[in-house]
């Protein structure tokens, strides 16, 4: 009896400190290539919140594959340079398993090469340079994955959307000094003038540009049919401020930010008739967005923009792959990704062509009375 109760005993305490050291095992660390200081920092913000809210709900469900998970956000200020920093921070210091971001194209070009030398794969979840999807997959990089549409399927949208209007025929363009800005202007221009609208040579700003009056002044010369506007973040908000000081009637479109950063000047009704494309809006019904919407307001106390709705995406897409290779080494994890059929939150099946690039749905929006409608989603 007393040889069974050793027995026992050893066993339960055998479980017992097995069971502790799982608990204990390691966290998964995720890296987050985000803006977090800077004329983009509202909008990393947001990235950094919808990561967040993915991996407190992965965790609350158990972890994935018995490990809970943990975010690694390193600031990449929406540069180059620093989006370099951030990648080798992430991978050195933070030893992560896979990295999400880097919100602006351009980080995320200087950090493709770092992750590929590195073998650690990237999910891009924001930007939109068309560089990317050429350079990854059969490009070369195999080890960068993108889930939202590039400039140019978003473009294809718009236009579509333009001629259906019929009203516009020559678009001048406005636009940051970046490859997020030129990679816009370049895919609008091919896909506007394929179909007989005229797109202007286009004017390019630097970051953190304070005046556009000079640019505002041409375009009440000129008078265009519309100004395509492809600014982020602070810079952004100060274009459209000024717009609105200006009085000009040119209706804006392009990749204009209808969130709660420019809630005053869309209900002051100055920018009616503005149009915009975007891979999402919270006023979409399809999926399991309005609980997406709920939770995440009731949490961060502001309506989910793209930047929290894709970073969210992508952390989910990450915790999918590690779940279904059974395991958290980065090789992987990317061959998880390229096998991947994951179900988004707004009903899209995510998986990747050789490119490395999902097809997700996009959005058309438009200012009616101050209020932001969409128009239509449309496949990518």
């Amino acid at each position: 009896m007393t040889t069974q109760i050793s027995i026992r005993f050893a066993a339960a305490l055998t479980a017992l400190v097995l069971g502790s050291q799982l608990a204990a095992a390691d966290p998964i660390v995720i890296g987050l290539s985000s803006p977090q200081t800077g004329g983009a920092a509202y909008l990393g913000q947001h990235q950094r919140w919808g990561a967040e809210l993915a991996i407190n709900e992965i965790n609350a469900a158990g972890g994935a594959i018995g490990q809970q998970l943990e975010l690694a956000v390193q600031d990449n200020q929406c540069n180059p340079t620093q989006g370099a920093t951030s990648a080798e921070q992430l991978i050195s210091v933070g030893k992560v398993s896979a990295i999400v971001g880097a919100l602006c194209s351009s980080a995320t070009l200087s950090i493709m090469p770092i992750i590929e030398k590195a073998k650690i794969p990237l999910v891009v979840e924001t930007s939109t340079s068309p560089k990317i999807t050429e350079q990854a997959g059969v490009g070369g990089n195999t080890w960068t994955f993108r889930i939202n549409p590039s400039d140019l399927e978003l473009a294809v949208g718009l236009a579509r959307f333009l001629i259906a209007d019929g009203k516009i025929k020559k678009v001048a363009f406005a636009g940051e000094d970046t490859d997020y800005g030129r990679g816009g202007h370049s895919a609008l221009k091919t896909v506007l003038e394929k179909n007989g609208i005229e797109v202007g040579d286009g004017d390019f700003f630097g970051r953190d540009t304070q005046d556009f009056s000079a640019f505002l002044a041409r375009m009440a010369s000129e008078k265009p049919d519309a100004i395509a506007l492809y600014l982020n973040g602070a810079d952004e908000l100060n274009f459209l401020r000024q717009y609105r000081a200006s009085g000009l009637s040119v209706p804006l479109t392009g990749r204009v930010e209808f969130s709660e950063l420019q809630e005053g000047i869309v209900e002051s009704g100055a920018i009616n008739g503005a149009t915009s494309v975007y891979p999402y809006s919270e006023q979409i019904a399809a999926g399991d967005n309005a609980a997406f919407v709920e939770t995440f307001k009731k949490k961060f106390g502001e309506l989910p923009n793209t930047q929290s709705y894709e970073a969210y995406t992508a952390i989910k897409l990450v915790a999918d792959a590690i779940v279904r290779a059974k395991s958290s080494e980065p090789a992987k994890i990317r061959d998880a990704l390229e096998s991947a059929e994951y179900k988004a939150t707004l009903g899209d099946v995510l998986k990747f062509d050789d490119h490395h690039q999902a097809h997700p749905s996009a959005v058309i929006l438009q200012i009616e009375n101050g209020k932001v409608v969409v128009k239509g989603l449309f496949n990518t």
